[in-house]
């Protein structure tokens, strides 16, 4: 893990991931990116050269209000810090700022003043995830840095068929040594034959220098199974693939889902299915 975006609207949650971010790439000794995109102005009668020169000037304050930022964390955590703030909007520019930066994860808080209605649903995070092409490590406003040891991958389908999107899953485990426990949940249905076949995996390949376990459960509600098994465990992080993986929608399939789920502070890894598969990066 070689560099780190995190995104930041200047809030109070931002700042909390921006701690997380920094603390992590102290860690990893990478390179911490802090990226802010602002509103381009809407106004129709205003001459070009005056509406790139008010852009610029905001530009400017951003990135002056980002300097500030990576200075503190420059002195408290001695890492390398990179400021990036430009016009445009977080769910549409943010998958190039990620191929440019050559990032290796994305850090994001809860996004706006309520948490249960913003985060994953709103716009941003929302756009991000449906792509599927961006790791995101998002952070809650009550969660704080610690090493992590233990994390929790919530997975209903075990066969990776794209190893890439792993990466960030394995760098973190390797990097604090924390043990993986694969956790798959199903729900409760009437058994159609005696004995069912086992679903293809190939997890084994990708965790042989990681210690992990697994644990398989069936539940009326999954989503209510895993908040209980993130308690249990006592995980620093959860981990999760959506789109195709059914966990996901068990979770996250109604909006008070979202703020039970959050209700916890522990981070969430969001794994992205269709990021384009590696080419010799190293983690």
């Amino acid at each position: 893990m070689k560099n780190i975006i995190a995104t930041t609207d200047f809030s109070d949650s931002a700042a909390n991931a921006l701690q997380y971010a920094a603390a992590l790439a102290s860690a990893a000794k990478a390179r911490l990116v802090l990226y802010n995109a602002f509103p381009y102005p809407v106004v129709t009668d205003m001459p070009a050269e005056v509406m790139k020169d008010f852009v610029n000037q905001i530009a400017e304050e951003q990135f002056r209000k980002l300097h500030e930022i990576k200075n503190n964390l420059v002195r408290e955590f001695n890492i390398e810090v990179s400021c990036l703030a430009q016009a445009g909007s977080v769910s549409a520019d943010l998958e190039e700022i990620v191929q440019q930066e050559q990032a290796d994860l994305v850090v994001m808080g809860l996004i706006g003043a309520s948490p249960a209605v913003n985060v994953l649903m709103g716009s941003n995070t929302t756009a991000i995830l449906r792509k599927g092409r961006i790791p995101l490590l998002i952070v809650p406003q009550s969660a704080s840095f610690h090493t992590p040891r233990r994390i929790l991958f919530a997975c209903n389908d075990p066969l990776i068929r794209n190893a890439a999107m792993l990466q960030p899953l394995q760098a973190i485990a390797s990097l604090f040594s924390a043990d993986i426990e694969v956790l798959m949940i199903s729900r409760k249905e009437p058994a159609r034959k005696p004995f069912q076949d086992p679903r293809p995996s190939n997890l084994e390949e990708y965790f042989r220098n990681i210690k992990h376990r697994y644990t398989f459960e069936m539940s009326d509600s999954v989503r209510e199974a895993i908040l209980h098994a993130i308690q249990e465990s006592q995980s620093d992080i959860i981990a999760m693939i959506p789109h195709h993986h059914a966990v996901w929608s068990y979770l996250f399939d109604k909006s008070d889902t979202l703020s039970v789920a959050l209700q916890s502070s522990v981070p969430m890894l969001v794994l992205a299915e269709n990021i384009a598969p590696a080419s010799g990066k190293e983690a």
